[in-house]
Formats: structure tokens, sequence, C-alpha cells
């Protein structure tokens, strides 16, 4: 015959504190430290160090169109150029000179950025926020875990100095970043963007994603990049405004 303890004997006191320890998760590790762990996995602080610049060439396709075309990707000392050309649509141009964010197409001409859509733009300019994120963001908490394409991911809200937070996911075998979500404000107004990172590759010691699927309302880009260099040469003059973007950026000042 089983005996139970007495409701005054200590066991009997210890053994809702007994079931509370089992019923408990383990504890989620701090979003620094998966940022961290990151970075390391990345390639780690010294190898993007020596990365004074990123080019990155390949195809962009609008998904579910049979639409696609060139897009080409530059990155130098916080600024930022890219470039995507589509048949019937025409050639959609972006960039932040280290001052000015802007963006340029047939459809709507010409169009500088600002608030949090600049903020933005800045944050997007960096080869990688892994390294720098204090600079842009004021706080990283982990705020629990979801798969990515069948695979477990931990998820990690980014607060913007300026902006609405993002969630970073991070993959839990590789601890590469394969996926952002966040709302992002536009000439349309805040909409949703979803990006997806993957194909990851070593690139001078750098693993980096050589695919990138964005959703933005309706629409989704599948960006497939089939080059990607460091340290490359860029053409003089490659973050200078446009025309017409510095025609609006001067009348603005």
């Amino acid at each position: 015959m089983t005996v139970l303890p007495d409701k005054s004997s200590p066991l009997f006191l210890l053994l809702p504190l007994l079931f509370v320890s089992v019923a408990r998760p383990a504890e989620m590790p701090s979003g620094e430290s998966l940022l961290q762990i990151s970075l390391q996995k990345s390639g780690g602080a010294e190898a993007f160090a020596k990365a004074r610049n990123a080019v990155l060439t390949g195809k962009v396709e609008m998904a579910g169109h049979n639409i696609g075309g060139p897009v080409e990707i530059y990155q130098e000392d916080g600024k930022s150029y890219t470039a995507i050309d589509l048949p019937g649509i025409g050639k959609v141009e972006e960039g932040f000179d280290g001052e000015t964010a802007w963006e340029m197409n047939s459809l709507q001409g010409a169009r500088v950025k600002d608030g949090e859509e600049r903020a933005a733009v800045i944050r997007a300019s960096r080869m990688s926020v892994l390294d720098t994120w204090r600079d842009f963001y004021s706080a990283a908490t982990t705020v629990g875990s979801e798969d990515v394409d069948g695979k477990p991911a931990w998820k990690v809200e980014m607060t913007p100095k300026e902006g609405k937070p993002e969630i970073f996911y991070f993959d839990k075998q590789s601890m590469l970043l394969v996926r952002t979500t966040a709302h992002i404000a536009t000439a349309l107004g805040e909409i949703p963007v979803d990006t997806r990172l993957g194909d990851y590759r070593p690139v001078d010691g750098i693993q980096t994603p050589f695919s990138m699927t964005q959703n933005a309302m309706t629409q989704t880009l599948v960006m497939k990049f089939d080059k990607v260099q460091y340290n490359a040469s860029i053409p003089p003059g490659r973050f200078d405004l446009p025309a017409a973007v510095k025609a609006i950026a001067q009348r603005q000042k």
C-alpha cells in the first residue's frame, strides 16, 4: 500500500515546487546572445571589417507573372544603390548617398524618402547589422521560436531607434539569419514586408545569401544572385544622386 506524505511534512510542501520546476520551459537565449552567435557563424566581426564594400548581381523574377530581369546591388560605407529592370515595368532604382534616401521609376518618377522610411533605408544600406546593430536598434528581445521553411528558428524582436519593431529569425541549426518581417513606411502607406534569405555560400570568409525572396502586399520578388563580390571595383559616382532626385532634395532644403 502506498503511503502518502502528511500535509505538514516537508515532502508534501516541496511537491508543488517540484511540479513547477518540471513544468517550467527551458529559458530562451537572449536576443543579444543570438545576434552575437549569428555574427560568429556568419564569419565574425573581423571578416566584416575587411569587407569595404559589396556588389551583388543576378536576376529578379516577379513570381506568378512570368516577368524577370537583371538586378544589381552596391553597398559601401553605409551607402547603397539598387537597380531592377523588368520588361513592361521599366527600371526601378533606389539608393542612399549617406544623406538622402530616394527611389525612382518610370511610373512614379523620382521621390525622396524621409522619416521612418528613410531610417529603414539607412538600416538596409549596411552590409550587415549583426556587428553594428546597436547603432540602429535600441533593443533585441527573444520572443519565441517558429519554423521557417520547415526548420525551427529563434524569433528576435528588434526595436529600431526610429520605426516599428522588426522580427529577425535565426535558424537554430546554422544560426544564420533566414527571415525578417517588418512593417515599412512607403509612399502607399505602411505595408508588411516578409523577406526570406537562403542559399548561403562563403565569400571571402563571410556566409552570404545568394537568394532573397520578398513578399510585400500581393507581390513576390525572387532575387537570385550569380555573383557576389566584396572589396569590388565600384564605378565612380555610383552613389551620386540622379539629377531628378537632386533637384527634389535641393527644393526640400
